[in-house]
């Protein structure tokens, strides 16, 4: 097997189904939530310049309409600047695209409760979140919500004459009305932020970062947890060790009983060797038959547990169509060391990988 050299050790990165549906949400949402600003400013301005609101403060109504203004001036930053080469958004700009336009709502919220001081305003509440909840983020979504039954309390305190129903026999039905509406509204979008997030998120993060057949993490999700052992190690806080392993005469076992006996084997392997290493370690499918392990350990860890794999592997048989198939493994070690980079790692653990294959197989190679 020959090792990608330098950055191709990072493997393909066309646009996932999940990078293409985060990239599009965050395109739309750091742009028409600023846009609707524009629109409540171009609105409220409208209606008080024609004479048909003139109850309001000019002062207020000029700070307003530049805020938004700011608001879509940001918008427009994080919408240029939020991608990085591989056109895939980048994790910072991402957050702070988030928790910058959930607060672009709050203070909106807010502005527009107090210069539209009308009593059911409070109805439009979900407006201000719904859009968010596109992210599947219970956190976010909690934060808007949170901050959106914060500042309506606050403004029935501060501005209770106008935003209140008349104190009248039908108040306090008005009044459970509302708070039960206005909770039972919030609590569904939480919900629905919730199992989108369950459900479609994470199905679709593990056919991103997942092998299908064997359910080991794939080439595609590997970089970012070898560039993180080897920071780790840098530091002194963690030491690791590469385990590039192959089964050893899996063509024949292919052209012999076929490829869905192969795949049983496969997954069979692929098992034994997720179920020999900790939490903390790494299993991927580097290709064909070979798994790549980054175990969190020393090189004489390493040792035993490649050996213990080994020998699992080797007592170990697989059934298909009633025949009982054996084989065996070879395994590769590569160590860290400060003068080592990933990629001398993994051309290391391949070489040693190779050597044990050519000097009679089912053996770890150190």
């Amino acid at each position: 097997m020959k090792v990608p050299q330098n950055d191709q050790i990072q493997t393909d990165k066309t646009l996932s189904a999940l990078d293409a549906y985060i990239n599009r949400v965050y395109r739309i949402i750091v742009l028409i939530i600023p846009f609707f600003c524009i629109c409540a400013s171009i609105t409220i301005t409208a209606l008080h310049l024609t004479g048909h609101y003139p109850d309001i403060n000019r002062t207020a109504l000029l700070l307003f309409d530049l805020s938004d203004i700011l608001y879509l001036l940001i918008g427009l930053y994080l919408f240029y600047t939020g991608f990085g080469p591989d056109g895939i958004v980048l994790p910072a700009k991402l957050s702070a695209g988030k928790y910058v336009m959930a607060l672009i709502l709050l203070i909106q919220w807010n502005a527009i409760s107090y210069l539209w001081p009308f009593m059911d305003f409070w109805a439009y509440s979900i407006l201000f979140t719904l859009m968010l909840a596109l992210f599947f983020d219970v956190k976010l979504v909690l934060f808007a919500t949170g901050g959106i039954v914060f500042s309506m309390v606050l403004s029935w305190i501060v501005k209770g004459s106008r935003l209140l129903p008349p104190n009248d026999d039908y108040f306090i039905a008005n009044m459970t009305f509302r708070i039960v509406g206005l909770v039972l509204m919030l609590f569904s979008i939480n919900l629905i932020t919730f199992f989108g997030g369950k459900f479609l998120v994470e199905e679709l993060e593990k056919y991103v970062n997942y092998d299908t057949l064997t359910h080991l993490l794939n080439r595609r999700s590997m970089d970012n947890y070898l560039q993180e052992a080897h920071r780790m190690a840098k530091t002194g806080m963690a030491p690791f060790c590469l385990l590039m392993m192959d089964i050893d005469d899996f063509k024949h076992i292919n052209d012999t009983w076929g490829h869905e006996c192969g795949d049983e084997v496969l997954r069979g392997v692929a098992k034994i060797v997720s179920s020999s290493v900790g939490k903390d370690d790494c299993v991927f499918r580097w290709g064909g038959e070979e798994i790549l392990v980054l175990l969190k350990a020393d090189e004489i860890i390493a040792r035993r547990v490649a050996e213990r794999i080994r020998i699992a592997i080797q007592k170990n048989t697989f059934e298909y169509n009633r025949t009982r198939i054996g084989v065996t493994i070879t395994i590769g070690i590569s160590a860290y060391s400060t003068e080592k980079g990933i990629q001398d790692m993994m051309n290391e653990a391949d070489k040693k990988l190779y050597d044990g294959k050519r000097s009679g197989k089912n053996q770890v190679v150190f």
